[in-house]
């Protein structure tokens, strides 16, 4: 693997974090075995980004001392039915400055770059979607004014870390009622990518859906995506026409021939792996040695990688030698 994103990295220990034994970065404690992690994988020749996210709504209290989730607003969270804190102007720009934070704390620990997580219904993402974002003031309304905190943070993470990459984890939906508040919408790309672009995003990772349709994000394989490979990638062609930053496809990306036709193509940039690196961690140097026919193919079943990490059990594969 040339590039390796970590696991969502919380920035925030008060209310960011949203699973057990999750990765941490908000306070200077955390420098000395982040750094340990990149030194590690350093050795192996490849690149680590580090994901740095918040759960907004989707935190859970009682990982956060039971305070109450926040958000853009404080309506119900359909996929929990907590009602979220909505954010103040002055938590709005707090919250900016632990993303700086954490990116600060990211280059120290010798990271090659940094990824914003603004997909699968997470705090960035709330802000963008009109359905958790019904703010009145100069952060909700409009399609620029819900993309102002996220552009933001971008621009000033950019201003903290000069020459840091920033890739930036965008979810996008097709107008279509199947989809529900599961990214942003087409229609609007053309007004969030370049302004994402012009505050400093060096790269977008392009994805699908949030966590009111999981199967959406992570689709098992009776899923109707998986009529073919690339299931996502058309997205990626939708974030194409506003931005010609490199862009990383996710989606079931597992067949040698097909991902070398979509890099070779420019298609992306980037081909993102996770199910099959778990089923078969040593899926690129299989390819790149011709042992094609040796390779464990992930059957996405989600049964012990989505199914583990849903019981807080790991993330594991039937695959897995015990």
């Amino acid at each position: 693997c040339g590039l390796l994103i970590t696991e969502f990295c919380a920035v925030d220990g008060e209310n960011g974090i949203a699973e057990t034994h999750q990765l941490q970065i908000h306070a200077p404690r955390f420098i000395k075995r982040l750094a340990l992690l990149t030194d590690t994988l350093h050795r192996y020749d490849c690149k680590v980004f580090f994901q740095l996210f918040h759960p907004g709504r989707e935190g859970k209290p009682q990982f956060n001392g039971g305070r109450q989730v926040i958000s853009a607003s404080g309506i119900v969270n359909p996929a929990t039915g907590r009602v979220s804190h909505e954010m103040t102007r002055e938590e709005i720009h707090g919250m900016v400055d632990k993303f700086v934070t954490g990116a600060v704390y990211a280059q120290q620990a010798n990271a090659d770059g940094v990824e914003l997580h603004c997909a699968h219904g997470y705090l960035l993402h709330q802000f963008l979607s009109p359905h958790s974002n019904v703010r009145t003031d100069e952060y909700g309304g409009s399609a620029e004014n819900r993309a102002r905190f996220a552009a933001e943070a971008v621009s000033a993470v950019h201003a903290a870390v000069p020459g840091m990459p920033i890739d930036y984890k965008l979810a996008v939906r097709q107008e279509d009622p199947h989809y529900g508040n599961a990214g942003v919408v087409e229609s609007e790309l053309g007004i969030f990518v370049p302004l994402l672009t012009d505050a400093g995003v060096t790269s977008f990772h392009v994805t699908l859906a949030n966590h009111s349709s999981l199967e959406d994000t992570i689709p098992p394989a009776n899923h109707p995506y998986f009529k073919e490979q690339g299931c996502f990638l058309k997205f990626c062609d939708e974030v194409r026409q506003y931005t010609d930053k490199p862009i990383t496809g996710v989606g079931g990306l597992n067949q040698p021939d097909f991902v070398e036709q979509q890099l070779a193509s420019g298609r992306i940039t980037c081909a993102a792996m996770s199910r099959q690196l778990l089923a078969d961690p040593e899926w690129p140097n299989k390819v790149a040695s011709g042992q094609i026919k040796e390779i464990h193919r992930c059957v996405r079943c989600n049964k012990k990688c989505l199914g583990g990490l849903q019981q807080h059990q790991g993330t594991h594969c039937i695959y897995e030698k015990v």
